[in-house]
């Protein structure tokens, strides 16, 4: 009878000790190189969340504009419970999110884990925004979902923007050790991806399995990644969402760019680095927006982007999609594509610009691209096959900057990588006239998270359900890519690989369909007349 109670109370035991585990998991100090930190449980989901974790020092005073240095070591264990402020940048939040604090002080990294033991393959996601705006803090980007569904440690990152993140000038060129100037934010994404490489298996995840992910300027940015030298061994797939690879500019450009700045902010004949160093967080700001891209839909003008990487020579040694085409880029396999009406998103807020007559359209756009090449376009893209003429032209401007910047990164990896292509399609939401599948929409179904702004804002609760398995067939498809850097598993749909023979692509839509691309014409036509190309950045 002893022997019995005695066991009895053991199996007691064990099985509080094993619920206490399991309530204590994600508070169990991790080690880091800077010091040990702790996590928080997600409310939802069975996931450790670690917020706010520096992975590099602030970029403040003597340190703005210049590459990132290692944080700070320190005592004790810090409970990484909160986001760190967003960096700054113009503008306000996205609609329906909250806003957040803003600040130079942002080199700050986001995980979240599974909750239990294991080792598991790591996604780290680069947020969009025109290397201007964004942040890794937005619910849209949080990984609770990816991570507790599918078993991936997800990583969001911030990273320098707009001026503070891509100002190049020559004199801050000459006092760099590698005499390289505007990349700081290309250098801050190599930053983090190295705290990763360094820190990631403390929380479960495989530093020989990380996955790079990002949409649009987080697209161009996975590109930079893949053609960036110094990126080299920290990372081994990466899927380009609606991005590209030449958003870059030469330094001869970003020299002047630098020169119209410095002038703008009041710097011009005196010590500038010193100068720049010494402003006011909104002085810098003031002068950025002052400096930015300017123009409307067929302006060469919107169609060059100031704050941009730079062809330094050290960070970035040629424009991404030579380094591509030649094989000299971290060769990683990819998955690449672009949604199917990306540039409606742009007009959602001027929607009187889709009743644009069709002579107006034509006049406009032979001012942009000339009288050959407009011929040449409104043969490709026929009116006849759009509900309005304006929205020929938002589809040609698709492809002209998305669409087959993609298709071009697609036919260059193909031959030495695995590369997965697809186009995003699905539009059964609250306004499929007036976006279509637009610009960013494919994101939610990638994270899991329609139910959160802006991505609500779009979907019933009764298109949320409808739309749902999409959603779970893109979850396993992202995450499947980062476990073996295959996309396929048993019961998907088979995502064939792209080749520059068969040409074929994943249709993301409802039914999901394997079909030919049917813009290879059209991507050849832009090759050779590319207006951005024509703008010699």
């Amino acid at each position: 009878m002893k022997k019995m109670i005695l066991a009895m109370s053991m199996i007691c035991l064990i099985l509080i000790s094993g619920r206490a585990g399991a309530e204590d998991f994600c508070s169990a100090p991790v080690k880091t190189g800077q010091g040990l930190v702790t996590g928080v449980p997600d409310s939802a989901e069975p996931v450790c969340v670690y917020q706010g974790i520096p992975y590099a020092a602030p970029p403040v005073g003597d340190l703005r504009f210049k590459p990132p240095q290692s944080a700070k070591k320190w005592d004790g264990v810090k409970k990484a419970d909160k986001f760190s402020a967003e960096c700054i940048q113009p503008g306000g939040a996205m609609p329906g999110v909250k806003a957040e604090p803003r600040s130079e002080d942002c080199l700050y990294l986001n995980i979240w884990r599974p909750k239990k033991d294991g080792v598991f393959p790591v996604m780290v996601w680069i947020h969009g925004g025109s290397l201007v705006t964004g942040s890794g803090i937005i619910p849209l980007y949080w990984g609770d979902r990816l991570a507790g569904k599918k078993e991936v440690v997800v990583v969001t990152i911030n990273y320098r923007l707009g001026a503070l993140g891509f100002l190049a000038h020559k004199e801050l060129s000459k006092e760099d050790p590698n005499g390289s100037s505007g990349n700081y934010g290309l250098l801050d994404q190599i930053a983090a991806l190295q705290w990763v490489k360094e820190n990631i298996s403390g929380f479960g995840g495989d530093p020989n399995k990380v996955l790079i992910f990002g949409e649009s300027a987080g697209g161009w940015s996975v590109c930079n990644l893949l053609a960036s030298p110094l990126a080299a061994g920290l990372f081994h797939r990466a899927v380009i969402e609606s991005g590209g690879c030449d958003t870059v500019n030469k330094m001869e450009t970003g020299f002047l760019d630098g020169d119209d700045y410095v002038k703008k902010i009041g710097c011009e004949g005196k010590n500038v680095p010193a100068c720049l160093r010494a402003q006011s967080p909104e002085k810098i700001l003031l002068a950025m927006e002052e400096e930015g891209d300017s123009g409307g839909t067929f302006s060469k003008e919107s169609l060059k982007f100031v704050w941009a990487p730079h062809l330094d020579g050290w960070a970035m040694k040629e424009v991404p999609l030579q380094a591509l085409r030649s094989g000299s880029f971290n060769q990683a396999p990819l998955m690449v594509g672009t949604n199917r009406d990306e540039f409606k998103l742009f007009t959602v807020t001027a929607p009187g610009i889709r009743l644009m007559p069709k002579s107006t359209i034509r006049k406009i756009m032979t001012e942009f691209l000339g009288r050959e090449v407009t011929e040449g376009a409104e043969k490709l893209y026929s009116y006849q096959n759009y509900r309005r003429p304006m929205d020929m032209a938002i589809d040609l401007m698709g492809d002209i900057g998305l669409g087959c910047r993609c298709f071009e990164a697609a036919e260059a990896v193909s031959s030495q990588k695995p590369v997965y292509y697809y186009r995003f399609d699905y539009d059964d939401h609250l306004a499929p006239h007036l976006a279509g599948a637009p610009h960013a929409l494919e994101i939610p179904f990638v994270f899991g998270t329609l139910d959160r702004p802006p991505a609500s804002i779009f979907f019933t609760r009764a298109q949320e359900r409808k739309a749902q398995p999409l959603v779970d067939a893109m979850m396993s498809y992202w995450t499947n890519f980062a476990k073996t850097g295959d996309p396929n598993r048993s019961g998907l749909t088979e995502w064939p690989e792209y080749d520059v023979a068969k040409r074929i692509r994943m249709i993301l839509d409802l039914p999901i369909q394997v079909l030919p691309a049917d813009n290879v014409e059209k991507c050849g036509f832009w090759r050779e007349n590319d207006p951005i190309k024509q703008l010699d950045r």
